[in-house]
Parts: structure tokens; sequence; C-alpha cells
């Protein structure tokens, strides 16, 4: 029997009965007194002991990457809420004797000495960020303020039950562990910072110290394609609004309307792959529904993140003519086929009646129907008509009141001209509507160093590990580099990741194999760096 052991009150781990997809994380812990040894961190804070061997993971993994991984993916880390992650790198800093600064952020700061014969050589900086997109399978709850996630290995995929897996950025944090933990038996001095709240808006790493920093060259682990090294990346932004609403009394009997199985996606890496935008998709029925019947429009719910594409949605309204607006969504799936081509999507629309007590006036709705008919998507495509796109721009959010509508917007491109004319539509449609748009969390667009080194010993790590090539691009999403080179002048910084899939939606899902690969690979690259 393979099993961990801790060191505090919790039973042993034990892996489960075989099966085709195995679940299972770390029970809790009451954390107990005794002598700090150098031993893998419980998430409890105390110290796990190993066994007989490592969890299932380290079936695919070496075991630094795996533990760690496996040890952060139970602690909750949800954008806004790193505080117990933070306290875990305090913990794992101070059991190993290593530096360690943690500013009122959640940023966290973890210096290593280089490695003997090293200790003079400039230092090098590696990077990733602590928190994670929380979303969950449409009707399924997790509580993602108290609750980690639960691991599912299938073959060599890696993700989670019904959640997000974390992986974006869990496997930069692992790696940057491993590394710390010393996995990497020749390296130079080390400066690894863990950053807070990337994913709404690169919020920690726009309050950290930089002066805190002196290497010049930089390793960022927050990509998504092994094969690709990261050397520039566009800015963005976030814009929100709200409008006035009336209510007024209408009783009678509605429909609700219930889109679903859309795959959604990041917002800038998946933005060009034509899946459909749940909001905008059945704002689009509820247009074509207005040549049928006139309808009230009693509340529109859906989205969640900024940065991710919104995969359903439900909207309650009231039709004058019932038979008619049943007689057309009874012929929806026909519309949805011919506007949804992606094969990613799979939607499912479910109608059912509902008892209506009032709704929104009818010029309300029509304020309602004309923001979800926004231009939305890709907006401009580069000159060469390669990927990624120039501009984009998503509509994250729909929320409701009794008083007022709220939307929430991304917008993306290289160019502050464009993202100006993305803005401005906003700020101007928010006017017409009686409400005032608010665009914030902005950060630069990113072009690496010409001729980088780091990018060239990169590859040649990785040729060197793998016996493949690789190759550089840049990508249509923000990364914190731009962010950290405005403040490192001379900063020579690539941005690096293993193959992970269908970012920001529960479909995520990680190679294990291409895990590994990365970590020998940085193992070689500071041996040599």
């Amino acid at each position: 029997m393979r099993s961990w052991g801790c060191a505090c009150d919790a039973p042993p781990m034990r892996r489960p009965p075989p099966s085709r997809a195995r679940s299972w994380r770390f029970p809790d812990c009451k954390s107990r007194g005794g002598a700090a040894k150098r031993r893998p961190l419980c998430r409890c804070g105390d110290h796990q002991e190993r066994r007989k061997t490592m969890s299932i993971l380290c079936e695919h993994l070496s075991a630094r990457p795996a533990r760690f991984f496996e040890e952060i993916s139970a602690i909750p880390r949800a954008s806004g809420q790193e505080a117990q992650i933070a306290a875990y790198l305090e913990r794992f800093a101070a059991a190993r004797g290593l530096s360690c600064y943690r500013d009122a952020a959640d940023n966290v700061l973890i210096c290593k000495p280089g490695s003997v014969g090293r200790e003079a050589e400039p230092p090098l900086l590696l990077q990733a960020h602590t928190d994670m997109v929380t979303e969950v399978v449409f009707g399924h709850t997790h509580d993602f303020s108290a609750e980690g996630v639960k691991l599912c290995v299938k073959g060599n995929i890696l993700s989670a039950d019904s959640t997000t897996l974390g992986a974006d950025d869990g496997f930069g944090v692992a790696l940057m562990l491993a590394v710390l933990d010393g996995g990497a038996e020749s390296h130079p001095p080390l400066e690894c910072l863990f950053t807070a709240a990337e994913e709404v808006g690169l919020i920690g790493a726009g309050q950290f110290d930089y002066s805190r920093l002196h290497a010049r060259r930089m390793l960022n682990f927050d990509s998504a394609e092994e094969h690709l090294v990261i050397t520039g990346c566009c800015g963005g932004l976030r814009s929100d609004f709200s409008f006035p609403v009336t209510r007024e009394p209408a009783e009678g009997i509605g429909l609700r309307l219930t889109l679903s199985g859309l795959c959604g996606g990041h917002s800038g890496e998946d933005i060009h792959r034509g899946r459909g935008n749940a909001l905008i998709t059945l704002g689009a029925l509820l247009k074509k529904l207005e040549k049928h019947t006139p309808f009230r429009v009693v509340s529109f719910l859906g989205g969640d993140k900024d940065n991710a594409i919104p995969r359903d949605c439900v909207a309650e309204i009231l039709p004058q003519d019932m038979a008619a607006a049943k007689h057309f969504f009874a012929e929806a799936e026909a519309l949805l086929a011919a506007w949804l081509t992606s094969p990613d999507d799979h939607p499912h629309l479910t109608v059912e009646e509902v008892a209506v007590k009032d709704a929104m006036t009818a010029a309300d709705g029509e304020k309602l129907l004309r923001v979800l008919s926004v231009r939305n998507g890709v907006f401009y495509r580069r000159a060469d008509g390669k990927q990624p796109p120039e501009t984009s721009r998503n509509l994250a959010r729909v929320r409701m009141t009794d008083t007022a509508v709220s939307v929430a917007f991304s917008s993306r491109s290289p160019f502050d001209a464009r993202l100006r004319e993305c803005t401005d539509e906003l700020t101007a449609l928010a006017g017409e509507l009686g409400g005032a748009a608010r665009h914030h969390a902005y950060y630069p667009g990113w072009e690496g160093v010409a001729d980088s080194p780091v990018s060239a010993l990169w590859q040649r790590a990785y040729r060197a590990t793998t016996g493949r090539e690789i190759s550089t691009t840049v990508i249509h999403a923000g990364l914190e580099c731009g962010l950290i080179s405005s403040r490192l002048a001379g900063l020579d910084v690539v941005s690096l990741g293993c193959n992970i899939y269908d970012l920001h939606t529960p479909a995520e899902r990680m190679e294990l194999d291409s895990l590994e690969r990365v970590y020998r690979t940085l193992l070689a690259f500071l041996k040599d760096c």
C-alpha cells in the first residue's frame, strides 16, 4: 500500500482503488507542534513524511513538482484571496532557511543563494502567479473561498472534478517550489517572485516593490504551450458600467431560457477560435424573437470572470404571444447550429415556464438588447493575417438588480490607440443608456528583447533535453512580463509553459509528461545559464 504520512492528526493518505479516472485530495489537518525538519510541507503547515513512495501523480512526474502541485491544489487561491497560499509560501521558505518577503498584496519573494561556486553570478528571476480562475461546471457548486480543487488523473491528463484545474498558474508555482526545494544541483542566485491577483488585472505585480529585485534576466511561467517561447504579448484593460432600469407589475406566465454547453475559454488566447459567447448568443436569439412577438425582459444573468468567455446564461421573459414564442424557441436549434460553428461548442437551450410578477419596462429591455448586440470578439487581425489577432473585446458578465443592469468587458490590443477605440465605444454606449463607464486594470503590452540571450538559452536547453525543436511567438493575452519589464530597465524575459488546454474553464487540463519535460528543461537551463 502506498501512502503519505503527515506530522499532524490526520490519517495517512492512501491510494484509492484503481479506476478509469481517479480523483482525490489531501484531508484537512490540524497543526501539531514538533521540531522542524527539511521535509515537504503539508497544507496545514506541519511537515509531511514520505513513507513508501509519492502520490499517484508521481507515477507520471518527478517527485518535487508533483508533490507541490498537489499541495497547492489543496489550498483555496481564488483571485484576491491569496492569504492562505502566501502563508504556505512563508512556511515553505522558513522550513528551508530561505529569505522570504511578503507584502500587503500577498506577493511573496523567496530568494535562494547560488549553488557552490556560483554564488557571485548575476541572479535569475523566476516568476509565476499564485491565484487561479475559479469556474465550475454549470449546475454544480464549489466554494473556492474554502475548498481547494479535487484532482483527477486519466492517463497522461490531469484535470479537476467539475472545476477549473488551476494549472494556470499552478504549474509555474510548482516548478519554482521544486527548484527552491533543492531540485537543481547547479544554479545561479535565484529570486523567485510569486505574484497575487494576476487574473483580475495583474494587481499584485502592479503593487510589488521592484527595488527588492536585482536580476535582469527572467523566466515567466504563465504560458500554455510547451513548444513555444513567448517573446511578446498584447496590453489590455477592463471596462464596466451600470445603467438604471425600472420595473413595473407584469403578472403572468413567462419563459425561463437557459443556454449552456458552450466551451468558453480564455478571452485572449481563445478569442480567435470562433467559440460562442453565451451572452451575445442569447441576446441574438431574443433580438430574433422580437420579429415573432413582443416580450418583456424579467431577468438576465450570465458570465463571471472578466478574462473568460461566458459559457452559459439564463434569462426570463414575458412574451405577449406565448404560442409564438414557444414555436420560435422550438426551432432555435437550427439558428444556434448556424451561429455556433466551432466544434468545441455543444449548445443546449432549455425552455421552461415560470411565474412572473414584474418585469423591466419595454424601453429598458431594449437597452439591455443594445448591450448584448455590442461588437464582440476579434475586431482587427494582424496585417500578415497570422494568429494571434491584433485587437479584441469580450463581453464577460451581465448582472441585474431591481434598479440597474451592470456589465463588464475586457479589451486587448498591443496598440493603445486600438484600446481607446474599444473604450470610447463603451463610454458612448454607457452614456446613451444613462450610465457612466469605468475603465481600469490597464496593463501594458510587451515586446521582448531582440536576439534575447535568455530565449536562445532556453531553446538550446529544450533541444538538448527533449530532442525537439521549439519556436518563438507573441500571444494575444496579457502577461506580467510587460508590467515587470516596465519596472526593471533592461530586463531580458521570456514566458514559458507546458501543454494546458481550455484555460479558464472547467475543462482545463494539463499534460503530465509535458510538465515533466519543462521541469527537466528548467534544470538544464539553470545549469548552463
